[in-house]
This record gives structure tokens, sequence and C-alpha cells, in this order.
């Protein structure tokens, strides 16, 4: 008996995702790669397709017959062509035809979106929004990305995308963002925005600094992680990680405001993985929502951990192919 299967692919900030999903889009496994710093979009590509080789020709072996691919995108998206053209963490995508060579290599139709939409779309099916109409999801990690899902599809509102949580100005004149303005919400509260606030506070106000242990143990503020600030929460600590949640809840309850989702879901290692910053991002958010607004979301964490992204991908892949 032939079993129905998808292959997905991920590419982020800082890692290469290739994987397989079985007839209902559950993920069956995944395969992990790390991007060295340097390294351009023909070579991501290129081990994102030997990898998936691997997988495909394993799981045929093993009775499984693929229908289509699923690509979720670490940046921008031109819809009407299908082509991947801009990443704010790695350069030369644009120069390539990512969907015609992955059509080329595995022979299967291939369906690409922005990695964040198919976050939305797999918090939505499988996740923390299963059961509600309308889905907001936000990724905060080394980037920070929106999508918006209704009725169980990304709603599409242009050829390049919505939902771009990530560059809200929330902090005007404040540091540089990757997309070149300043003050962007993934400027200040992503796992490295959360690192050049800390330089940025620590710059204002240097006794703050000088008397947090972070000052021993990393030497100067712009060395300490995200991870290091949230968990050391001393008062120099405390008043970064204050600051990067009043920031992030201003695009938070601005989305909430446009979009009025039932349920806004929270992921990445900075957003899912660190309970205590949620609940102060829950407080700030909750004072600024619209009243007609505040008693009809719920903010909460992912249900996904590293799968979010492939697993809106197989989702993806099967809606293009039913459609």
């Amino acid at each position: 008996m032939v079993d129905p299967a998808y292959l997905v692919f991920e590419t982020g900030g800082t890692k290469l995702v290739a994987g397989v999903a079985g007839r209902d889009c559950r993920i069956l496994e995944t395969k992990v790669l790390y991007r060295d710093q340097g390294d351009r979009a023909d070579k991501s590509l290129g081990r994102l397709i030997e990898a998936g080789c691997e997988l495909k020709q394993r799981h045929e072996r093993e009775g499984r017959s693929f229908e289509a691919c699923g690509f979720g995108f670490g940046g921008y998206v031109r819809r009407s062509t299908r082509q991947p053209f801009s990443c704010l963490h790695e350069d030369g995508w644009e120069a390539l035809e990512v969907v015609e060579t992955l059509e080329r290599e595995f022979e299967l139709p291939v369906a690409v979106e922005n990695d964040c939409k198919l976050g939305a779309l797999a918090e939505a099916h499988f996740g923390a929004g299963r059961g509600f109409r309308s889905v907001f999801y936000m990724t905060v990690g080394t980037g920070i990305g929106g999508g918006f899902v209704r009725d169980g599809r990304i709603q599409a509102m242009s050829d390049t995308g919505e939902a771009e949580i990530g560059h809200i100005v929330v902090m005007p004149g404040g540091p540089q963002c990757p997309c070149g303005g300043r003050g962007c919400t993934e400027a200040v509260c992503s796992g490295p925005g959360i690192s050049q606030l800390a330089e940025w506070v620590a710059n204002t106000d240097s006794p703050l600094w000088q008397g947090s242990r972070l000052a021993d143990d990393c030497g100067s503020a712009n060395r300490a992680s995200s991870k290091e600030i949230i968990a050391a929460w001393d008062e120099f600590a405390a008043t970064v990680v204050g600051r990067a949640a009043d920031c992030l809840s201003l695009a938070v309850s601005a989305a909430i405001n446009l979009f009025a989702p039932e349920v806004f879901v929270v992921g990445g290692g900075v957003g899912s993985g660190n309970r205590p910053f949620l609940d102060l991002l829950s407080e700030h958010v909750a004072d600024k929502v619209a009243p007609c607004f505040r008693d009809h979301y719920r903010l909460v964490p992912s249900a996904f951990g590293e799968q979010v992204i492939t697993q809106g991908a197989a989702l993806l892949a099967a809606q293009r192919i039913s459609d």
C-alpha cells in the first residue's frame, strides 16, 4: 500500500531544516543543519537539496509516495512569481530560481511561503490556535515575524506579504535594524535585539550596568545574550527585559487592534521559551489593547517547538495541491 507524504524545507536565521510529513501532514522526521557565518543562499539551497534527496529516497524505500513539497523561507516571498527574493540574515536568495530548482530536483509541485506565515498555519491547525477561526502568530527569535490565519488559510493581503510585526517602529531613533530602519521591534526585542537594547541601556545608565553581575560575566553589555539577560533578572537585566517587553507590547497590541485575532500565539526561542518574559509581555499588552478587544483575545505560547515551520510547510503543500 502506497502511503502519501510531503517533503518540507525551512531556512531561518541560523539553521536549515529538511523533513518529511505523512498523509495527515504531521511531521515524521526532520534533519537540522546549521549555517556557518558568511554562508550564502546557493550553499544553503544545495545543502537543503542534499538532505531532501536523502530523506526522500529512504522514505520511498519504506513505501511512501511524495505528492508535493513545501518550503518555509526566512525572508520575503513574491507570491505572484513564487520567488523568495530577500532575506535579512543571508545574502543571495534573490539571484536563485528556488522553486524551479526544487521542482526540477524532486519532480514535485512546490509551495513556498514566508516562514512565519507557515508558523501561523501550523498553530491554527494543530497547535495553540486549534479550534479558533482567527490566529495571529509571532515568532521572537533571531528575528521577529508574523502571520495571520483565518478559517484555516493564510490571509494573503499583498504580493510580498503582510503581518510584518517585526518592523513596526517601537523605539524611534533606537538601535539599527537589519532592515535598515531604526528602533524596529526586531532591533530591540529579538534575541540579538535584546542584546542591542542592553548596550543601549548600559550607555544610558552606566552605574546600573556596572552594578550588574553581567558586567563581570560578559565584560560588556553587547556581549550579553538575551538568554543570559533574562536569566540574570537583576536590576539592570530587569530594566532591559522590562523595556523589551514594553516595546514588544506596542507591536503586539497594534496587531490585536488591527487584526482582532481570537488567539495571539507567541513562538520562537525568546518568545515561547521564557515564561517570565511572556507573562510580563501579557501585562504590558493588556494595558494597550483597545477596550472593545480586551475580552476577546488570548495571548498564549506556541504549542510547537522546533517543528512549527516545517509543520506549516506540509499543510501549505497539501492545501495547494487540493485547490
